[in-house]
């Protein structure tokens, strides 16, 4: 794996991250030199603390994302209002992902990532007060939602550089599995949980979402190692434009990178609009709001079994493996959604999709926080969520059009065909024989 080391030199004033982490919190190798003995990750006090601060702001947030639409839906009765609320979370994000990856590399990531949920909060706690006062509308909501996309988009490039400080490398794959099975758990447990919340009192998920954000914040001031950028890896003389920039050549520069943005990208629009077929499929085919809930509930369980059982098998199979049969898999499993007729079928075919991508989704996390310098890891990681983020919307709106157009089946074959299409481009990539050998084997060599 023809990686750039990272940080080969001590600066004598700085402790460097990889260093710090694992003397804290690995020891330093069996006997015979080959492998790490970690500890369990939550013995790690700073990633404990963090954790929980952003479990508690995720779940918070996936309270906010059926109540939103719910709202306007109560309130306006209009599908499209709610919609643009949606629109405009994901606009703001993309105005400043890249941005706010060129701030990481050069402020305080700890003032960024207190500051960004602090601010959120003061935002969600308007709509807090406009609900209880009946002064609700869509221009204010989706101004907010606005609001909660560029702070995110400036948090984000902060978020992945501060874990990767807090996490030791060899603990890296457990970790992101850990992520993914939180967020298949959220995502399992959020919107019910919301719709549960609202039917109590309209006010009531929006100001849980509020208060998740301080505790966010508060987990990432009870940190106590430095989250960087170090003061000798700071550009202050650097414009922004440059730094971001920076982030692009890096990507351009290393074959592995130029995969991963460019198969994340198609592979997000896919899911995109993947989603909305199985919505468009299941309507069809007569089934209710109750069944179309049931299957993305299915398809939430599969995500979450795949993420507690991807930390073993990233450690079993070579990472460029997984990702061809991932790849392949998938193309027929979304083939077989678009043919089969029960929904539970549906169902079951779409926890199998989520199954599958959880593994490869610790795998491309994994080598992408070892191959990105932390001079550079802002600015890389958001240029790659931005590539990943940027034809999001187009694979929903070539699925509507496609379903209108034609029909959800001829639609759903059409992504399966383009899924096939990435399926091959795996076995001609050559940045994927990076990932030759099990995460496993190659912790130890850094």
């Amino acid at each position: 794996m023809n990686l750039p080391r990272i940080h080969d030199r001590v600066d004598r004033r700085v402790v460097r991250v990889w260093r710090v982490t694992a003397s804290e919190d690995t020891a330093e190798a069996t006997a015979d030199g080959r492998e790490l003995r970690t500890r369990l990750l939550f013995r790690n006090r700073d990633y404990t603390g963090w954790w929980i601060g952003e479990t508690v702001s995720e779940f918070g947030s996936a309270l906010s994302v059926v109540a939103y639409p719910l709202l306007i839906l109560a309130v306006t009765g209009s599908a499209a209002g709610a919609g643009a609320v949606e629109a405009a979370v994901s606009i703001g994000g993309l105005v400043t992902m890249l941005i706010g990856g060129a701030l990481a590399d050069r402020f305080s990531r700890r003032t960024i990532l207190v500051a960004g949920p602090l601010t959120q909060a003061v935002a969600v706690s308007t709509v807090v007060v406009a609900v209880v006062t009946g002064h609700v509308t869509i221009v204010h909501i989706a101004v907010v939602g606005f609001v909660q996309g560029l702070v995110g988009g400036l948090a984000g490039g902060a978020e992945f550089a501060a874990l990767r400080r807090v996490v030791p490398a060899g603990h890296l794959p457990t970790a992101f599995a850990q992520l993914q099975g939180r967020t298949m758990a959220i995502r399992l447990a959020g919107p019910s949980a919301g719709g549960f919340l609202f039917g109590i009192a309209r006010w009531v998920p929006f100001l849980g979402d509020a208060l998740s954000f301080l505790v966010s914040a508060l987990g990432v001031v009870l940190i106590r190692r430095p989250l960087g950028p170090d003061l000798d890896e700071r550009e202050p003389r650097e414009s922004i434009t440059a730094s971001i920039g920076a982030g692009f050549r890096f990507i351009r520069g290393n074959a592995y990178l130029r995969f991963l943005t460019v198969w994340a990208a198609l592979a997000n629009a896919c899911n995109a609009g993947l989603f909305l077929l199985v919505i468009v499929l299941i309507h069809t085919r007569h089934g209710s709001a109750a069944l179309v809930g049931a299957v993305a509930s299915l398809g939430a369980v599969g995500g979450l079994a795949g993420a507690l059982l991807s930390g073993r098998i990233t450690k079993r199979a070579p990472g460029r493996l997984l990702v061809i049969v991932v790849s392949w898999t998938t193309a027929v499993v979304v083939a077989g959604i678009a043919l089969v007729s029960a929904a539970w079928m549906v169902g079951a075919l779409l926890a199998l999709t989520m199954f599958l991508v959880a593994p490869i989704n610790v795998v491309f996390a994994t080598y992408e926080a070892r191959t990105i310098p932390d001079a550079l890891m802002g600015r890389v990681t958001s240029a790659i969520n931005f590539g990943a983020a940027s034809i999001r919307w187009l694979g929903a709106l070539g699925a509507g059009f496609l379903a209108s157009a034609f029909s959800p089946t001829t639609a759903t074959l059409a992504f399966a065909g383009v899924l096939a299409a990435i399926a091959v481009s795996t076995h001609l990539a050559s940045g994927l024989h990076v990932l030759d050998h099990p995460i496993e084997e190659t912790t130890a060599s850094y």
